[in-house]
């Protein structure tokens, strides 16, 4: 009975001196992160005109449909994009300044719907038979190194139907240059259209 109760105790103190550790290792974190976003508030403002911005202009969508996605990508042409997908409000703000952190993420919402909607219109397209303008409209957006695993997916299928499999190896090559994170997604999703 001693033996049960010393291992018991000894258990307690274990677990004790885990939830203690673990504490400690959070309030550390956040001591970290709060750290780093004071320091991120008091950032001057840099120059970001030199930004290499994305400007989409109307010859970049097809006008064969009119869509609600076919008319969100014409509301976006002439303005400056970013993907910025990669970075935190933090970073932002520790890179280019409090003050810019508005303009960027608005550049960054704008590439967000620029990707989303050229997905969407480029199924659109494929669906109404303009496969060759749907594939125009998949490697521009390629080209802008977007992160929208299904702009790669319909372009590999589009290749693939087309019997384009040095176009399949071209997309596995662009998705290799994204970030970790999508560039893992991607690239996993293009091996099922591997010869």
């Amino acid at each position: 009975m001693f033996v049960f109760l010393a291992i018991f105790i000894v258990f307690l103190l274990y677990i004790n001196f885990l939830m203690h550790k673990n504490k400690r290792a959070q309030e550390n974190l956040e001591k970290q992160f709060w750290d780093r976003e004071h320091s991120a508030n008091f950032t001057r403002k840099k120059d970001i005109s030199n930004l290499n911005y994305l400007i989409i202009t109307e010859d970049k969508i097809p006008q064969n449909l009119t869509t609600d996605a076919q008319k969100s990508l014409e509301t976006l042409c002439g303005q400056k994009m970013l993907n910025l997908s990669s970075m935190s409000n933090t970073d932002l703000k520790l890179e280019y300044g409090v003050a810019n952190l508005d303009e960027l993420s608005a550049c960054d919402d704008r590439f967000s719907t620029f990707e989303r909607n050229a997905a969407i219109y480029a199924q659109e397209l494929s669906d109404a038979g303009y496969t060759d303008q749907a594939r125009q409209l998949l490697e521009f957006a390629v080209s802008c190194h977007v992160d929208n695993s299904s702009i790669y997916t319909q372009l590999a299928a589009i290749y693939q139907t087309g019997g384009n499999l040095s176009g399949i190896l071209q997309l596995q090559e662009a998705a290799a240059q994204l970030a970790p994170f999508p560039q893992k997604i991607i690239l996993e999703k293009l091996k099922s259209f591997q010869p």
